[in-house]
């Protein structure tokens, strides 16, 4: 009886070690934090991270179809359009979704309309049923933005050794909870002065995307969550973390296809106190205790 009583305070005591270690001695109310034992969820979340979730150290969007207009040269579109991407992924610190998979979702019977809305409108106006149907499109494929792109001929003159085209770019959230106008962008892409547009248009995208990871662990009654993100994903001590539920609903388009979509729930918030390499503890206010689960998704701005 005494072996495993002792047995038992050496596995306590090493856990505790363990926790002085990864947390370099905190003081004060991280004492707390260390001293609080690990929390037993019995209860499972709806929608649960993948592997590939877990290991992610970005958020992603998708791209529908881009639209160009006529008389733009096969050299002049994918230029255009890599200069954007390649802001997003730098600046923005987004994955971005391959086309082909976006464009298989969109060739699917539940977005038929949504298509010809695409082929008719070219995004030229945003009403309601398109911005309907690109959320939704965002929603089955998963991602937390989805960004509506058009490349045109450019009115700006310029020398005869260079070019410009006029890119319009709008993005939407998909979740948290869904916005149409995210983000809206339109400038004249000059060639040549590309290393310039490329500082100015990442100073607008730096820091406008936040941070997607998901809850690990808690302790000490889900006070403190340990979540996926760490030094490598950029959080910061302080950090502003916002908690969310993901749940599996059911939609119908109007044509009465039934769709399969993740929507979030807001639970709450979290602070960040204590940063890793891949991953951080966060305090939970006190209203969002009683509702997180292992697995729930975490938003950090």
């Amino acid at each position: 009886m005494q072996k495993k009583i002792a047995l038992r305070w050496l596995k306590s005591l090493s856990g505790l070690l363990l926790l002085f270690v990864v947390s370099g001695c905190p003081s004060g109310p991280d004492m707390e934090f260390v001293s609080a034992g690990v929390d037993e969820m019995q209860e499972t979340v709806p929608v649960p991270p993948t592997l590939k979730e877990l290991h992610a150290q970005k958020s992603n969007i998708a791209f529908l179809p881009i639209q160009y207009s006529e008389g733009l040269t096969r050299y002049h579109r994918v230029l255009s359009h890599a200069f954007v991407m390649s802001v997003l992924e730098e600046y923005g610190d987004l994955e971005i979704i391959g086309e082909v998979f976006v464009q298989n979702n969109l060739e699917r019977t539940e977005f038929r309309e949504l298509k010809i809305l695409i082929e008719e409108e070219k995004f030229r106006r945003y009403d309601q049923p398109l911005v309907d149907g690109v959320i939704r499109l965002g929603k089955t494929l998963g991602v937390s933005y989805i960004g509506l792109m058009s490349v045109q001929t450019s009115p700006v003159r310029v020398s005869s050794n260079d070019w410009s085209t006029y890119i319009t770019f709008r993005i939407m959230r998909v979740e948290d909870p869904p916005d149409s106008s995210y983000m809206n962008h339109e400038f004249t892409f000059i060639f040549s002065e590309s290393n310039s547009l490329w500082e100015d248009l990442g100073t607008q995208i730096r820091g406008k995307f936040p941070l997607s990871g998901f809850i690990l662990e808690s302790r000490g009654g889900r006070s403190y969550a340990r979540i996926s993100l760490g030094r490598r994903n950029r959080v910061e001590m302080e950090q502003q973390c916002k908690i969310f539920r993901r749940i599996r609903k059911e939609s119908q388009d109007s044509q009465k296809n039934t769709l399969q979509v993740t929507d979030y729930d807001l639970l709450g918030k979290m602070q960040i106190f204590n940063i890793q390499e891949d991953f951080s503890w966060g305090r939970v206010e006190t209203e969002a205790r009683k509702k997180i689960l292992k697995g729930d998704a975490v938003r950090c701005y």
